[in-house]
């Protein structure tokens, strides 16, 4: 969509946003998403929310677009900014990866105990979520417990971002594991992985120093 389009559509999405039905909301919500204009597509909600309210169909594809904004903030590194839409997102519907994302900004700001906390209640719900396990050897490594980060890492399957942080850990606590993890890493996700240890190595202070 190019710019001239993209501003089209934003005004007529605007023109709709209190007159549409639900259901002709949605679809108007779908666009807008699908051409990645989901800043706008926020704003809009919040405008249709607060002269109309939300029916319920409504209530969880907004907490999805709350969720991708705040996601855009935190690879922006603004983990403050997600949060508040995060907090936002999770009023309108309780879904564990709005509470995933939530404890991982929560991580982003290092507040640790907090994280674990959410991180706990997930385990709770289905001990064996591995993105819930990812985060708590996440939270374990980056809080100073590296030996209690194996465990969940380990548990948590054999994704890139798994595999990544469970070889950090390992590097650091330099045992020898790491370099079966390393090679797993390797095979399973080549081209990431190549990207990723690229970028680790490149940190002076990596642990992943340690494997050379």
């Amino acid at each position: 969509m190019q710019a001239g389009e993209r501003a089209h559509a934003r005004r007529l999405a605007k023109e709709a946003t209190n007159a549409a039905s639900p259901e002709e909301w949605m679809e108007i919500a779908a666009v807008l998403t699908e051409h990645g204009m989901i800043a706008p597509l926020v704003d809009l909600w919040r405008k249709r929310r607060d002269v109309l309210g939300l029916e319920r169909i409504e209530q969880a594809p907004f907490a999805t677009a709350l969720n991708t904004h705040a996601l855009e903030h935190m690879r922006e590194g603004r983990a403050d900014d997600a949060l508040k839409l995060l907090d936002e997102a999770l009023e309108q519907a309780d879904m564990s990866y709005i509470r995933r994302n939530i404890a991982s900004a929560l991580l982003a700001r290092g507040e640790f105990a907090t994280a674990l906390a959410d991180i706990d209640s997930l385990l709770t719900i289905d001990p064996r979520d591995p993105e819930a396990l990812l985060l708590l050897g996440i939270a374990r490594y980056q809080s100073g417990d590296p030996e209690l980060a194996v465990e969940p890492l380990e548990a948590a399957g054999d994704s890139a971002d798994a595999l990544l942080w469970l070889l950090k850990t390992l590097c650091l606590l330099q045992r020898d594991e790491a370099r079966a993890v390393h090679a797993r890493l390797l095979e399973l996700h080549p081209d990431r992985a190549a990207a990723m240890l690229e970028l680790e190595m490149a940190e002076p202070g990596s642990p992943l120093h340690w494997l050379t």
